[in-house]
């Protein structure tokens, strides 16, 4: 069983507290991840207008505990209180990831704007958002990007072709099943696509699902897939700080099955371009997520 840990930084808090927390769990287990990281600043507190839009935002803040889980002060950041710079902030946290060996990406530049906008930016937009994201990573880690995780699994055509011209080792942008390269506009793109597998901590928490299952690892155990990989999308606010212990009890369960481990650039490292699937990135909705999110459209 191959599981690779796709671990998305949405905050200021995510990246001060949780991920040093991450890399302390998994450095003591000898466990590989990716970190992407959202590199402008966090106006988590304009998510909140997200209620006003989709009822089904409430409804899952309500059964994540949000506030609790997130804290005052990033649930009201960049509305009430300032909002606070993600990256920036904490350059020598991330640096000291590349040095231990994890993988550094990109999750965009403003997280809730390009979550909330991007199916209404324009290119000039989306091309801001993207390269003010790896001006910042190039000026903390001397390199420009060579990964990019959308946030909120939300991507467009015009972002995805934006994508191309960066030539990235691979994008991590949707959900679905395998790795594959996208068809947009009747034109297929070089760059691969590597999809979560998995649901995520907050769409199952509190859930039947998980209630079925007997707890939070079990339900994990039977979701993962024997002979493909399993992208699973932690986050630092999550599992990171109020949900650190159900998640480290996760990854004991997972090595005392006998999985493997393996970053996501050893992944893209692997495929053959030609041999992948070629699919379109279709709009859907997910059991407990809020609103849509990009996936994998049928092979064609």
């Amino acid at each position: 069983m191959e599981v690779a840990l796709k671990i998305d930084v949405d905050t200021h808090q995510g990246l001060g507290e949780g991920v040093p927390r991450l890399q302390r769990a998994l450095s003591e287990r000898g466990i590989a991840g990716t970190f992407f990281i959202a590199m402008g600043p966090d106006n988590s507190g304009r998510a909140i207008m997200r209620m006003f839009r989709n009822p089904g935002f409430l409804a899952k803040m309500r059964r994540t505990r949000a506030v609790s889980m997130y804290g005052l002060r990033t649930v009201l950041s960049g509305t009430l209180l300032p909002a606070r710079p993600i990256a920036l902030a904490y350059p020598e946290t991330i640096r000291d990831l590349e040095r231990s060996g994890f993988e550094v990406g990109v999750h965009g530049y403003d997280h809730v704007h390009w979550q909330d906008h991007i199916g209404e930016m324009d290119e000039a937009e989306i091309r801001a958002e993207i390269d003010g994201a790896g001006e910042i990573c190039r000026a903390i880690l001397g390199d420009a990007p060579r990964s990019f995780a959308a946030p909120g699994w939300r991507t467009s055509d015009t972002a995805l072709r934006v994508l191309e011209d960066r030539q990235l080792g691979y994008h991590s942008d949707t959900r679905g099943r395998d790795a594959y390269r996208c068809r947009v506009a009747g034109e297929v793109l070089v760059t691969p696509e590597i999809p979560t597998t998995l649901p995520t901590l907050d769409e199952v928490m509190g859930t039947a699902a998980v209630a079925a299952a007997g707890s939070i690892v079990a339900f994990y155990l039977s979701q993962m897939r024997e002979d493909a990989l399993n992208v699973h999308t932690i986050h630092a606010e999550t599992e990171g700080m109020g949900q650190l212990e159900v998640f480290s009890a996760l990854l004991d369960a997972l090595q005392a099955r006998g999985a493997r481990f393996v970053q996501l650039r050893e992944v893209a490292a692997r495929l053959i371009p030609g041999d992948l699937p070629i699919c379109e990135v279709v709009r859907t909705t997910l059991p407990g997520r809020a609103g849509w999110v990009s996936a994998q459209g049928p092979a064609l």
